[in-house]
């Protein structure tokens, strides 16, 4: 089976102040600079064969706090890109709210029946990031050890395609700045080990109980 370990990447100062960003390429603030060299960190001692990323310089930088331990290049891939949130990008939930209560309140209990105004619905993420993920499982031996480092929505996605999960339970699965999450799968027989699942401890928290301003 190939070893994956999923990582979204570092905090940005929309992260904080809980704007929707999607495709918009906010950088990392202070703090997800410091999230950043510290999963590099976590990560130096383990054989990392390569390392992926979304195209946005959130997740590239991140990546490369990764890479660097082990002499590789970043590789991106277009298909990790974080869900294009259309008209609510830079907008906070509350503003979303607003403007578009019936959809918001979907968004939070059906977000698979949602499709953002000029916007991705989970669907169309899923389809690329899906066909992003087995391109990259497929180039691998079972013994590789790969990292993945994207967003939120999409290592969400990510999650509900490996367990089988219905995207409807894509708020089910935590994915914090910098989390580590550790699986085992394989493409013949579809079975995935979860070893690890958002681990923060090399954040300094042991479990990360911030409340995802997006709910």
């Amino acid at each position: 089976m190939p070893r994956i370990i999923l990582v979204r990447h570092g905090k940005t100062v929309w992260n904080a102040e809980g704007r929707y960003q999607g495709k918009m390429d906010i950088p990392l603030n202070e703090e997800g600079k410091e999230q950043a060299r510290r999963v590099g960190e976590a990560l130096k001692g383990f054989p990392v064969k390569a390392v992926y990323s979304s195209p946005l310089s959130r997740c590239r930088d991140t990546a490369a706090e990764i890479a660097k331990h082990h002499n590789l290049e970043v590789q991106v891939k277009e298909g990790f890109k974080e869900i294009d949130h259309g008209e609510w990008e830079g907008l906070l939930a509350s503003e979303v709210e607003k403007k578009y209560p019936e959809l918001l309140k979907l968004w939070r209990t059906r977000p698979a029946e949602v499709k953002m105004p000029g916007g991705e619905s989970l669907r169309d993420v899923y389809d690329r990031a899906v066909k992003a993920f087995n391109e990259v499982v497929s180039s691998h031996s079972d013994e590789d050890l790969i990292v993945i480092v994207g967003h939120d929505a999409t290592n969400k996605v990510l999650m509900c395609h490996l367990l089988g999960v219905d995207l409807n339970k894509f708020w089910a699965f935590k994915q914090a700045n910098c989390g580590i999450t550790v699986l085992e799968y394989s493409p013949e027989t579809g079975n995935v080990v979860v070893h690890v699942a958002n681990a923060t401890g090399h954040l300094g928290k042991d479990i990360d109980f911030e409340v995802q301003k997006s709910l």
